[in-house]
């Protein structure tokens, strides 16, 4: 696992200078809000070619308010931005306008409304779950993330015995199929130049946005096909794993020997993508253009996963819900 070894060394090394570099940032969250980390850094598998996708998750107040003022946020973001230029590292994607700034009541009380796709508070909770890593006030962030939970696993106490968690694994496969809408719609009407870019970011993100989605499926698909039930306790450990850990945390089941030589699979087709990712753009540039076989590989990923969700869930209740 060269290049996973290698990511997740650099991103622990970037992480710990980033937590020390944001001191100030520290000192105007106080005891009001977090920092986190989503994307290639919030999945331990960055580069020297990632940027930061940092959000900030602030506590409400009585009145339903962010305990942050405004001016504090402010602050806050320009804090997080020079502790990026400090460090050298890559400038935060859109002149800093995502990196985004949320409350817990929010991210808890918009599961289901007609708000929770136009406001962000959809893609922004279930990356807080699935590939993110606090930078600053963790016992805040882990906090939100067990209420986010919690809110999932309402009906748990009713189906403790057989409990499958519908509600969180529609809204995991929800972002999936958003992720692709959005490529279609972003890429369409593109040519030339514009669009073989569009294509490289593209070849980087689909295997990071299928590792990050179905890995944890298949985590808490491997719970039930063990127990089953999935309780929340399996839903806290498993959003505290990055997507790469699930995997190897399922290699190492002797429940899933039977799954074993598939995901060895995954997590040699994913190291490799991440030695090819690694490349210099125009490199992966003129390779793209030229149709070389390897870009095909997310396919190839794809339907690996799809054979890891096959041979896991063997037709079970819960295997069954994420076909159909």
């Amino acid at each position: 696992m060269g290049a996973i070894d290698d990511r997740r060394e650099y991103s622990i090394r970037r992480m710990g200078e980033l937590k020390q570099a944001l001191s100030g940032a520290q000192e105007i969250a106080g005891a009001k809000a977090c920092v986190f980390a989503s994307g290639s850094f919030g999945r331990l598998e960055a580069s020297e070619h990632s940027d930061l996708d940092p959000c900030i998750v602030a506590l409400s107040s009585r009145k339903k308010e962010s305990k942050l003022s405004l001016l504090q946020e402010i602050r806050l973001k320009s804090e997080i931005i020079l502790a990026v230029e400090r460090l050298g590292l890559e400038e935060i994607d859109g002149d800093g306008k995502y990196i985004g700034q949320f409350t817990d009541r929010s991210l808890v009380g918009e599961i289901g409304s007609p708000i929770d796709d136009s406001s962000n508070t959809f893609t922004t909770r279930l990356l807080m779950l699935l590939e993110a890593r606090p930078l600053i006030n963790e016992k805040i962030f882990n906090n939100v993330r067990t209420d986010i939970i919690e809110a999932y696993w309402v009906d748990f106490d009713r189906y403790q015995s057989k409990f499958v968690p519908a509600y969180f694994t529609n809204d995991i496969i929800r972002l999936w199929r958003t992720f692709c809408v959005n490529y279609e719609a972003r890429t369409r009407k593109l040519v030339g130049e514009l669009r073989i870019k569009k294509k490289v970011k593209n070849y980087k993100l689909k295997h990071s946005r299928i590792l990050t989605c179905y890995s944890a499926i298949l985590y808490l698909l491997s719970m039930y096909s063990t127990n089953g039930t999935v309780t929340q306790a399996d839903a806290v450990e498993m959003c505290s794993m990055t997507p790469m850990e699930r995997l190897l945390s399922l290699r190492g089941n002797s429940d899933l020997s039977h799954a074993r030589g598939i995901i060895d699979s995954l997590v040699e087709m994913y190291d490799r993508f991440l030695h090819t990712a690694s490349q210099e753009t125009v490199k992966l540039e003129q390779q793209i253009q030229d149709n070389e076989g390897y870009t095909r590989d997310d396919y190839k990923f794809g339907q690996e996963m799809f054979n890891a969700i096959n041979s896991i869930g063997g037709g079970n209740e819960f295997h069954r819900l994420i076909i159909v």
